[in-house]
């Protein structure tokens, strides 16, 4: 025999589970799309955009925290993870475009792993910039974005990385052969 009263317990903790997990998908749907927003906007030079659309993000994931962060609830929600490392992505682009040091950002529920394939994703960014910017003819920059990229690279080749880390910092190294690449095609052409 089963008691019926741990039978409903079970239940109820399922279900609010569940509804909880619905909640935080939902709202790391909107810091995803909050952060893919700033990004656009830092690449059209919006800044005051770009600040709007990561203070969105920045009150979702506020709200997360104070609602669902007991006991690292969130670090265990894959789409919680992705909408944190879209937001690393997007805030370290804002303060590289600024010409800020980049430093931790205020959210303690970033771990390693959203750094790290935040900070993989701007390299991306970076090489887009990087067109952009050899389009205007505006090189000086350019070098700055290889050695940021460079930067970044190195300091990932300290570390061991696997799954979608190992993946993303791949791409970093192929975006620091494209920034160079780039380098490397303006100066042929004079």
């Amino acid at each position: 025999m089963i008691k019926k009263s741990f039978l409903k317990k079970i239940k109820s903790d399922l279900e609010t589970y569940q509804a909880e997990r619905n909640r935080i998908i939902n709202a790391s749907r909107d810091i995803l799309q909050a952060s893919k927003s700033a990004i656009f906007a830092l690449h059209r030079n919006d800044l005051k955009e770009a600040q709007k659309s990561l203070s969105v993000a920045e009150a979702e994931i506020a709200k997360l925290n104070k609602s669902y962060n007991k006991n690292n609830r969130l670090r265990f929600e894959g789409s919680y993870k992705a909408g944190l490392e879209e937001y690393v992505e997007a805030k370290t682009f804002a303060q590289f475009m600024s010409g800020k040091t980049l430093d931790q950002l205020p959210i303690a529920s970033i771990g390693p792993e959203e750094y790290i394939n935040g900070l993989t994703d701007l390299t991306g960014e970076l090489v887009r910039q990087a067109v952009l910017q050899a389009t205007k003819g505006n090189y000086k920059v350019l070098e700055n974005y290889r050695a940021f990229t460079e930067e970044i690279v190195g300091f990932m080749l300290t570390l061991y990385l696997t799954g979608s880390s190992r993946q993303k910092f791949d791409d970093a190294k192929r975006n620091l052969k494209r920034l160079e690449q780039i380098i490397y095609e303006v100066k042929l052409r004079g």
